[in-house]
């Protein structure tokens, strides 16, 4: 399960991080945000490997002599399984790429092909890790269009919580003003994100439950509804960040304020993560049969 959320907490560093930094003026030393996707982008690209083989290890039901055991890495690598790792691991190559030879100044400077290398490569990667989660997890025990509703899923979560340590350590590098922009063109964007995570979300409850009751009767059903709990709380407390504390950042009381908030948030979606990383490794709609 540790490796899980390493793999969930790299994902998301790997597409919130760049988007945030993207939008912040290249005069603000980025190094705090760029030092955040890159310790966390290794930390997942070393858990994708290490739960691969964990996988091989639990599939050939001999511990841990089992995990390297030539025949059933080989079988597991030709398997979906290793679908979804090949794809999570080029995902953070395409990532790694996009940092070194792209250029997270794109908003404020002239667009140069620098700045398209860099679009290319992070679009590119964040398609990826959404294909990788088409192969396994919930998306494999039902499949169909619920492969790109989990796809989705994913990336809308990964690219708020993933935002939200950058937007965090924004309230100590920007001026009020600079921040105050900031934060008003992320709730504009959040809108739309946080719009299209509920649609695939209530879509996959239809994929997932025949039965409503099934939420609250089944492990399963249960734990879903734990996270749709810290879910809700994200989503007030990402409201009352717009319609409140935004209008005031303009006050450097405001700006602790909204910096406290935020590593609210940041908790919160540890806890939804850690609930997730549950969900695909012990639980699953298969528990529902």
């Amino acid at each position: 399960m540790a490796s899980k959320l390493l793999i969930y907490l790299g994902v998301a560093a790997a597409i919130g991080g760049p988007f945030i930094a993207a939008l912040i003026s290249p005069s603000v030393n980025k190094k705090p945000i760029i030092h955040y996707i890159v310790i966390n982008s290794t930390l997942g690209f070393i858990a994708v490997i290490v739960n691969f083989f964990i996988r091989v290890g639990a599939f050939s039901e001999t511990g841990l002599s089992g995990m390297f055991d030539p025949d059933m890495v080989n079988f597991l690598w030709q398997s979906t399984v290793g679908d979804s790792v090949l794809w999570r691991l080029l995902a953070f190559t395409l990532l790694g790429f996009a940092l070194i030879f792209g250029n997270l100044n794109v908003r404020y400077e002239k667009f140069s092909l620098k700045h398209a290398i860099f679009i290319f490569l992070y679009l590119t990667a964040t398609f990826s890790f959404a294909y990788s989660f088409t192969f396994v997890g919930h998306s494999a025990d039902i499949g169909g269009v619920a492969k790109w509703l989990v796809g989705f899923h994913v990336v809308a979560m990964a690219w708020w919580i993933g935002a939200l340590y950058p937007l965090w350590i924004s309230c100590k590098l920007l001026q009020p003003p600079s921040l105050c922009k900031l934060m008003e063109l992320f709730g504009k964007i959040a809108m739309f994100m946080v719009g299209l995570l509920i649609a695939c979300g209530i879509g996959l409850l239809f994929l997932f439950f025949a039965n409503p009751l099934e939420l609250f009767s089944t492990q399963y059903g249960q734990a879903i509804v734990l996270k749709l709990i810290f879910v809700v709380s994200l989503l007030l407390i990402a409201a009352y960040h717009k319609y409140h504390l935004v209008e005031e950042v303009q006050e450097e009381a405001c700006c602790h304020k909204l910096q406290k908030s935020i590593r609210n948030e940041m908790l919160i979606a540890v806890i939804i993560l850690a609930i997730t990383a549950l969900l695909s490794y012990a639980l699953g709609p298969v528990s529902l049969s």
